[in-house]
């Protein structure tokens, strides 16, 4: 499989404290999470603006817990590790092409995710028709020229699967937890104890025009 290109405007994401319990209960029973403390894992919460590929442009919002990256010495340690447990994108032919391709487990209906930038920050609001979401939001700080590793973990039945992930593009991160995070009662997020998520991140990402891309995919 050649590798497969995501071109974004805009691309944020943001690392919010969780329960280890919730995140056990998410994994499948070969993936442990990365606590950032005794008991508490990370949630990561991540929107794109995707402005081309292979089925067009849409606007997508992925919900995953935070594992250890698997080591191979000769690629490098990946800065991050992903198990997405659920994906919303703003229309059909991006999600069957997200379950038929990476196997990545989706909410089955049209989201409005809006990412509206101003003045140094960016706020992510998802709608499900008239029913909110979630609504998050991140700063910008420095920015410079990047190519991250990243690692994504999906399931399919008894099947396990493993994709290298690409970002490359500029990049501001820091950890000035300014930030925020409101989640709503909704299937989405129906997996997390949402009073127990914290509402602002301890680690901000924004990212713009640039590409991210999927190297082949892995059965481990």
């Amino acid at each position: 499989m050649p590798l497969t290109r995501y071109h974004y405007s805009q691309a944020v994401s943001a690392f919010f404290e969780m329960p280890t319990s919730d995140a056990r209960r998410i994994l499948p029973p070969h993936l442990q999470p990365l606590e950032v403390q005794h008991e508490c894992s990370i949630l990561a919460i991540t929107a794109f603006d995707f402005t081309d590929s292979m089925v067009g442009p849409y606007q997508e919002i992925v919900l995953s817990v935070i594992v250890p990256p698997l080591v191979n010495p000769e690629r490098g340690m990946a800065k991050s590790a992903f198990y997405p447990f659920l994906v919303g994108t703003s229309n059909q032919a991006s999600r069957e092409h997200a379950i038929e391709r990476w196997h990545l487990p989706h909410h089955m209906k049209d989201l409005d995710i809006a990412l509206e930038p101003s003045d140094g920050r960016m706020r992510v609001e998802v709608r499900d028709g008239d029913r909110p979401v979630l609504d998050f939001e991140v700063t910008e700080y420095r920015s410079e020229a990047v190519d991250h590793l990243y690692q994504s973990f999906m399931v399919n039945g008894q099947s396990r699967f493993k994709v290298d992930i690409h970002m490359r593009g500029p990049h501001s991160e820091h950890e000035e937890e300014v930030g925020s995070l409101r989640l709503y009662e909704h299937p989405m997020t129906s997996q997390l104890t949402l009073d127990e998520v914290a509402t602002y991140p301890f680690r901000e990402q924004w990212m713009t025009d640039g590409v991210q891309v999927f190297e082949e995919l892995e059965t481990i």
